[in-house]
C-alpha cells in the first residue's frame, strides 16, 4: 500500500484466465493503490502460469480447477476476501498443515477452510475450522476478528496492467459512503473490432429493466461495499454478471455512480477466438436481462442514482 495515512479498507479481486503475461503488472499497481491491503486472484482455469506469476507478485490465490467463468470467478475472490476477513489477527493464525498439497499457483488462505463450489483453496492446519459456505457471509455491520468492518471489494480485470492504478478513484465514493457501487468508465477506449451490439444490448436492457442510463454497461472495473456485492447475489450467470449487478443493485435502491479513469486494457481483436467471446458476451448479457423483468414501477418510484 503507498499512503501509510489512508486506513486499509478495500481488497481488489482479480479474475483471470491465461494472463501470464499481464498479470504480475496488474498486481504490483493494485497494491500500490491507498487503501489496499489485499488482492486475490482468481486463477479460472488456466493453462499457463497466471496463478504462480500472481503469487509471486505478492496476491493470494484461489484456482478453479475448470474455468467456470467470470460470475463464479468474483464470488470464489469475494468468499476469499470473507474468510480472510474473519481471520484472527497474525498471531493468532493456525500454521499451514506440514506438506499441504497445492497446485501450482494455489495458495493458502490462512486460517480458512476453503472456498466452496470446486476452488482450490488450501486451508490452514487440521484444527483450523472450516469457514461458512458461500451465502452465509456476514452482513456488512459484522466486525470481523480484528474489530473492523469487512473490506470494500475492488474487482479489476487481470490486463489492466501499469493503468490499475487509477482504480484509486473508483474507491473514493465508496469509502466516503456516497455511493454503494462504482462503475468505470474510460475516458480512453480502444476499440480493435468493436463489440458494439453487446453494448447496445446491455445499455438498452438496463434502461428498460431499471431507468438507469449506463455509459459503459459492461465495464467490470467496479467498487462495491460488501452490503452491496451481497444484495446481489447470486450474480448474473458469465459475462451477465456486470449488467445483471447494475440492475439488481440500483432496483435494490443502491446508490450506484460511474467515475471516469484513465485506464485501459487489451482491445478485443478479429479473430476467431474473438468473435467467440462476443457470442459467449451476447449469451450471456441477454440471459441476465431475460430473467429480469422490464421496469413496471412508476418514473418517480425509481430508485435514485448518481454520476
Amino acid at each position: 500500500m503507498s499512503d501509510p495515512s489512508v486506513r486499509p479498507d478495500t481488497a481488489v479481486i482479480i479474475p483471470a484466465k491465461d494472463e501470464a503475461d499481464r498479470i504480475a503488472a496488474t498486481v504490483t499497481a493494485a497494491l500500490a493503490i491507498p487503501g489496499v491491503d489485499l488482492v486475490v486472484v482468481v486463477d479460472d482455469g488456466s493453462f499457463d502460469a497466471t496463478g504462480r506469476v500472481a503469487k509471486a507478485a505478492g496476491a493470494r490465490v484461489v484456482r478453479h480447477s475448470r474455468n467456470r467463468g467470470k460470475a463464479a470467478a468474483m464470488e470464489s475472490g469475494a468468499e476469499a476476501v470473507r474468510l480472510l476477513d474473519n481471520d484472527p489477527p497474525d498471531t493468532e493464525r493456525p500454521s499451514p498443515a506440514p506438506g499441504a498439497a497445492l497446485r501450482d499457483g494455489d495458495e493458502v488462505l490462512p486460517g480458512s477452510g476453503g472456498v466452496s463450489g470446486g476452488a482450490a483453496v488450501a486451508g490452514g492446519g487440521s484444527d483450523a475450522a472450516p469457514g461458512p459456505a458461500l451465502g452465509e457471509a456476514a452482513s456488512s455491520d459484522a466486525r470481523n476478528a480484528g474489530g473492523r468492518p469487512p473490506r470494500h471489494l475492488l474487482f479489476l480485470d487481470a490486463d489492466l496492467g501499469d493503468t490499475a492504478r487509477a482504480a484509486a478513484r473508483l474507491i473514493e465514493p465508496v469509502r466516503a459512503g456516497v455511493a454503494d457501487m462504482t462503475i468505470a468508465t474510460f475516458v480512453t477506449r480502444v476499440k480493435l473490432g468493436g463489440h458494439g451490439l453487446v453494448v447496445r444490448l446491455a445499455r438498452e436492457g438496463i434502461r428498460r429493466a431499471c431507468g438507469w442510463e449506463a455509459t459503459q454497461p459492461l465495464n467490470g472495473q467496479r467498487c462495491l461495499t460488501r452490503a452491496a456485492f451481497e444484495a446481489a447475489r447470486p450474480l448474473a450467470y458469465g459475462f451477465g454478471v456486470e449488467t445483471g449487478l447494475t440492475i439488481d443493485l440500483v432496483r435494490k435502491g443502491f446508490r450506484v455512480q460511474e467515475v471516469e479513469v484513465e485506464m485501459a486494457h487489451r482491445a478485443t481483436g478479429t479473430d476467431w477466438r474473438a468473435q467467440f467471446h462476443r457470442a459467449r458476451q451476447l449469451r450471456d448479457v441477454a440471459l441476465a436481462l431475460a430473467t429480469r423483468d422490464p421496469l413496471t414501477v412508476p418514473l418517480k418510484s425509481r430508485p435514485r442514482t448518481s454520476r
